[in-house]
């Protein structure tokens, strides 16, 4: 930007007088967001209500009025304590002549604006830079924004401009801290691109995937990162769009955009404003947030919300539950599932029938819950709780402890307290209740999980599990019957029980998975249409719910695992791991940690992973997150990858869940007949064998398939085949059928060596089968006699010793045949007698043995033959 203002400074005053109104147009830009970035989250959303103004802001002065609302407005008390000295830079007072940075940006200025117009307010003895920010707007307004000034003034005003606004830029240390471009690779490692200061100290994100970070721009704040909002780049750093205002209302919010301006080539684009859709005045409390207050239930104190209203019973995981809080084993107890899954419901459920047995002296409910999931749709809603220093508060605000009156009481050291505290006659029960939504919840996990002791206990609803050291209680969709009473609850309810009929309610539960809170929503749409509507488009129009069920849950997703998401959304089926990882592998694909990016999803409730009896793992993606998934592909940079992987992996074949039970093989078969039907029509299989030998790495059996299509090829492929086979004994050497089938590639290939090696293989192996060992003693005189293969004569002698060593310690097992070939091995170790011994025995078993005979006629002849 400041080679901008360099060139027009040679164009003309007027043009250099503008490009520095640009430039510091930009300062007061950058400042507000960096100075945004430093306010946390709160219960009243005070960072939330500048930024939904600024991407509706009509100019400059929007700016300067958010920047001041932010230091001194409520805004101020959620400022990072790390912020602290850069926003003091910006509200501290300086003196008029003093040499500070500061004074001189707001001595130049306040001199600049009264060459412009002197109406505009002067500098006082004392002031701050936020003067500046709000004077800096009046003159945009008297010049650029909103008049037209001479020739002279720019001329005689610049000048003071640049000073000023050069102090500022090199001055404040909000601009000259660390800014850094992040962009998380599929491997889950970060590349920085330094924009301002000394990035070194987060050069660990290079060689680390344990971070979750947003692509973006980031500001440190110390040891701290937090993405700024409202201004965007890429990870070369070609340029800055910042918002601009230009806000354009998408269809129910959906497609909401702002308009975002570069400061330094003039160009506009469009940026998504959908996080910014609720207006941010003050939200209602959540329907199930606890009262303000612990009252008697049953025989503990408790603050728990009533029991849900149609709550339908789960006994199986009531019971579950129930005994997990009775217990004295597990101090953390984690329910964890998709969004409306019924976590809280279950909850509630349990907690007042526990109330009911006094086990516990209180019960404490504390709610992170920012949406109610109404059968309406989702509605946001204002959290009691976000943060430690809130859950401690209002800790405090039940107990009504005596010394909370005393000074300097903490209510963070007196919550600790009380978690590790082991009375039996005191015992705690803490719910925490949407965790995943507080505002720091892996730290808000480990505060809790090292200080509570037993007999006090923590319950968790969450839908995110990033942490250890908890009992996980998985809550998934209904089960069938308690999925119909719900259906038929409901629609008693909506009095549409005629519009029902038995099959639609099973393919209801086929499509929804059991999931309680689509259900409750689909059931109202039909009694709008006055009709059950087809089971496809029942996910039809519902990207607010759906949006409302994932977007937190994929937010966090590493790329890798957003990845693999959209892949699997995008197919209607289940889809075995391994094809899975196959595509995954292709050339044009990044390296991925599949396993870890599978983790995370299952982790959070996106996908369910099915085992066989093989312990082959098919991934299943419910239907409900599938259709999120795929509204979230349609916009995606992953799109043209997931299409093609998506394309490869259905190659392996349609499956459902009845299908796990047979496992890998059907699709293994259904990926050959893909191939071969390609290399009939002459077209590329590369990528389906490779495909194939990727699974075959995992699951073994497939070489031998791999093997039987090389086989069917051309003489070229037999090689091929051979090989498929060796790979598949590197893997499992003790595979007869495999030892069998690379018998017979040999065989075919004319390599008398190789099948000769393979048949002594396969003779030595433990319970092979004693016609294997006779039948390479017979390829071995075969060999001899024919002189096809000459080997050294210690060589051969040490065969022969072997072979004879494995037929004779089994030589009850050998048929008069087999006999005579022990004889001959016998022979070609010059030990007559010891073949006149075995082909004697073999007589005895079977005088008119052709073989036998023969042998003994030769011996007779030639005592010495061999």
């Amino acid at each position: 930007m400041w080679e901008r203002v360099e060139q027009s400074k040679q164009d003309s005053d007027v043009a250099y007088f503008h490009d520095l109104m640009l430039l510091g147009e930009f300062l007061v830009k950058l400042l507000t967001s960096a100075v945004l970035a430093s306010v946390g989250n709160d219960r009243d959303r005070q960072r939330y209500k500048l930024e939904y103004q600024l991407v509706r802001a009509d100019g400059i002065g929007d700016w300067s009025r958010a920047l001041e609302e932010a230091i001194s407005g409520p805004a101020n008390a959620h400022i990072l304590p790390e912020a602290r000295p850069l926003v003091r830079e910006l509200t501290e007072n300086f003196l008029t002549g003093e040499a500070s940075w500061q004074r001189v940006a707001i001595d130049n200025l306040s001199a600049a604006c009264q060459e412009i117009d002197s109406d505009i307010e002067q500098a006082t003895r004392k002031t701050n830079l936020q003067w500046w920010v709000r004077n800096f707007a009046t003159l945009r307004n008297r010049t650029r924004g909103h008049g037209a000034i001479t020739i002279r003034k720019c001329s005689t005003a610049a000048p003071l401009l640049e000073v000023s606004v050069l102090s500022l830029m090199t001055g404040c240390a909000a601009l000259s801290i660390p800014w850094i471009y992040l962009h998380r690779n599929i491997s889950g490692k970060y590349r920085l691109s330094a924009i301002s200061g000394d990035s070194s100290d987060f050069s660990y994100l290079k060689s680390e995937k344990d971070h979750a970070y947003a692509d973006g721009i980031h500001i440190a704040f110390e040891e701290k990162l937090v993405r700024l909002p409202l201004i965007h780049s890429d990870v070369d750093i070609h340029d800055f769009y910042i918002a601009n205002g230009g806000y354009r209302e998408g269809k129910g919010g959906s497609g909401s955009t702002y308009e975002a301006l570069s400061y330094i080539t003039d160009t506009r684009r469009r940026e998504s404003a959908e996080s910014y859709q609720t207006p941010p005045n003050l939200l209602p409390p959540s329907e199930t947030e606890g009262y303000p207050d612990l009252d008697l239930e049953g025989k503990s104190f408790a603050n728990i919300p009533p029991s849900l209203k149609d709550y339908i019973k789960r006994p199986d995981l009531e019971s579950e539950v129930l005994s997990l809080l009775q217990d004295d084993r597990h101090p953390v107890v984690t329910l964890v599932g998709r969004g409306g899954i019924g976590k809280t419901s279950l909850a509630l459920e349990v907690l007042h029938r526990v109330a009911q047995t006094g086990h516990y002296f209180a019960i404490l409910w504390f709610s992170s819950r920012d949406i109610d999931l109404l059968p309406s749709g989702p509605k946001p809603v204002r959290p009691a709780v976000l943060s430690k220093e809130d859950i401690a508060k209002q800790f405090v605000g039940l107990m009504n402890p005596a010394e909370s009156k005393v000074k300097g009481f903490k209510a963070v050291d007196y919550l600790a307290n009380a978690l590790a505290e082991r009375d039996e006659s005191r015992r705690l029960l803490l719910v925490f209740d949407n965790f995943e939504t507080a505002s720091h919840p892996l730290e808000l996990y480990q505060f809790i999980d090292s200080h509570v002791r037993c007999p006090n206990k923590v319950l968790i609803t969450t839908r995110m599990r990033d942490f250890k050291a908890d009992f996980p209680v998985e809550i998934r969709g209904m089960k069938r019957v308690e999925f119909e009473d719900l259906v038929m609850s409901t629609s008693r309810k909506l009095g549409i029980e005629d519009l029902l009929t038995v099959s639609y309610v099973e393919s209801l539960y086929d499509e929804t998975d059991g999931h309680p809170y689509f259900v409750k929503i689909l059931l109202g749409d039909t009694k709008r249409e006055g009709k059950a509507i087809p089971v496809g488009r029942l996910f039809l129009n519902k990207e607010d719910s759906l949006r409302a069920l994932f977007e937190r849950s994929y937010g966090v997703l590493s790329p890798a695992a957003q990845r693999v998401f959209l892949t699997l959304s995008n197919w209607r089926s289940l889809v075995p791991r391994l094809a899975l990882e196959a595509a995954l592998i292709r050339p044009q694909n990044e390296n991925m940690d599949v396993d870890d990016a599978l983790s995370q999803l299952e982790r959070y409730s996106m996908i369910e992973v099915l085992t066989d009896d093989d312990g082959s793992q098919f991934l299943r993606t419910p239907m409900t997150a599938a259709f999120f998934g795929q509204s979230k592909l349609k916009v995606s940079p992953f799109r043209p990858l997931v299409l093609a992987d998506t394309q490869l992996i259905q190659q392996f074949g349609p499956m459902q869940v009845t299908d796990v039970s047979k496992g890998m093989l059907p699709r293994i078969e259904r990926m050959i007949r893909v191939i071969a039907s390609l290399r009939q029509s002459g077209k590329d299989y590369q990528p389906q064998i490779r495909a194939l030998e990727y699974v075959a790495g995992r699951y073994p059996e497939a070489w031998l398939r791999i093997a039987d299509f090389h086989l069917e090829g051309s003489r070229d492929d037999w090689d091929k085949a051979r090989t498929s086979i060796e790979r598949l004994l590197e893997l499992d050497e003790t595979n007869v059928s495999a030892w069998r089938k690379l018998i017979y590639v040999n065989q075919r290939l004319g390599d008398p060596l190789q099948e000769l090696n393979a048949r002594i293989v396969l003779a030595e192996m433990p319970d092979v089968d004693y016609w294997e060992i006779a039948n390479a003693a017979s390829f071995f005189a075969h060999t001899q006699r024919n002189q096809s293969l000459q080997f050294d004569p210690e060589v051969r002698a040490m065969m022969i010793s072997n072979l004879t060593h494995l037929m004779e310690s089994r030589k009850s097992e050998a048929t008069p045949t087999e006999l005579s070939r022990l004889a001959w091995l016998y022979l070609y170790s010059k030990d007559v007698a010891k073949a006149n011994e075995v082909v004697t025995e073999g007589l005895q078993r079977d005088p008119t043995n052709p073989h036998l005979v023969k042998l003994d006629e030769k011996l007779r002849e030639s005592p010495d033959v061999n």
